[in-house]
């Protein structure tokens, strides 16, 4: 299955992401400053059978517990048709100044969908705006904007978003990578996703690039010691395809997590230090 990026996406993509900002406009009408596109789609290598479509959208002021549930159930009725939607809402002001954890509006992901549908269903909806939270992620997401995103509506890029400070940036990115080492239950569970971003952070550490998976894959081939080629390849062809996950041991997924752990740890002890 051939992989692309918004340029040259399929119809039903398209027209999935031509509908969400058609419904986003609508909802926030003169609150909404911009949606934007980052992740694979943006970096051109989305696979359609397993890529999220990721979003940022920023609106001038919070918005009120009615427009996030009419937002909550639009996105219910949206995502996986055809593909799954991973999207933060962001107040503008919340990323002046900076903060990391990054504070955020409203969330959605196939990983919220009971939660949300559960909420809907009982009233909970009504307490969503009592609780500020926050997100780790969000410095990842919002570098990948500035450096590789697209503006599907609103304001520029350069206008809306900060600089995050590169500590945050690579605090956000670790987590994958810690979680392989000390974890190990994640790399075996979902073994293609935390290869290849543990080798996109690898990557950014040693070069300062900011990579997709499938680019962070490509370069560690070039890189590691041939002993796990046949790991990063095996999750580059199923990310890419759909095939070769089945071929991981868990002890070629053990002894990859511990070389990514303490190449990433040598790297970040440098820096402390210099």
């Amino acid at each position: 299955m051939s992989q692309y990026g918004w340029n040259n996406c399929s119809v039903g993509v398209k027209a999935q992401i031509n509908l969400l900002v058609a419904g986003f406009q609508s909802r926030l009408t003169e609150n909404l400053t911009g949606i934007y596109l980052h992740g694979s789609l943006a970096m051109d290598c989305f696979n359609p059978s397993c890529s999220d479509i990721d979003l940022l959208v920023i609106t001038r002021h919070k918005m009120e517990v009615e427009v996030k549930r009419s937002l909550a159930e639009f996105l219910l009725d949206t995502s996986l048709i055809p593909s799954r939607i991973e999207i933060s809402f962001l107040r503008h002001g919340d990323m002046y100044p900076w903060r990391h954890p990054t504070p955020f509006d409203f969330h959605y992901s196939e990983d919220w969908r009971k939660d949300v549908e559960r909420d809907l269903s009982n009233g909970a909806w009504k307490e969503w705006n009592t609780v500020q939270r926050y997100d780790d992620d969000l410095a990842a997401h919002i570098t990948v904007v500035n450096h590789r995103g697209i503006c599907l509506h609103g304001s520029s890029i350069a206008d809306i978003f900060p600089s995050v400070p590169k500590q945050d940036f690579i605090a956000s990115i670790l987590g994958d990578v810690q979680s392989a080492r000390f974890g190990l239950s994640a790399i075996l569970q979902y073994p293609v996703y935390v290869v290849l971003n543990s080798c996109r952070t690898y990557a950014y550490l040693q070069t300062g690039r900011i990579m997709s998976k499938d680019e962070g894959g490509i370069w560690a081939l070039q890189v590691l010691p041939l002993r796990f080629h046949n790991t990063v390849a095996g999750a580059l062809e199923e990310y890419r395809n759909g095939n070769g996950a089945s071929d991981f041991t868990n002890e070629q997924l053990i002894e990859f997590a511990s070389l990514m752990g303490s190449e990433v740890d040598r790297i970040v002890q440098l820096n402390r230090v210099t």
